[in-house]
């Protein structure tokens, strides 16, 4: 895992395909993610949870490093 690198720096390997920083970028923002889930009804919270990681990911690909 990639622990001691900055966001940034494994932003830079998950866009240059690096599944295992894409992974560590993913489980840095779980708390955020499960924080923010509070108060979503059970029935829809892991639906909503796995958009929020495929709007990650997106983010990640589409991510300009000029």
């Amino acid at each position: 895992m990639c622990k001691n690198k900055s966001l940034f720096e494994i932003i830079l390997k998950a866009k240059e395909g690096d599944k295992d920083a894409m992974q560590e970028i993913i489980l840095r923002f779980q708390p955020l993610i499960k924080k923010n889930m509070r108060n979503v009804d059970m029935d829809i919270k892991d639906d909503i949870s796995q958009d929020i990681v495929e709007v990650i990911i997106k983010a990640i690909k589409k991510f300009d490093i000029k």
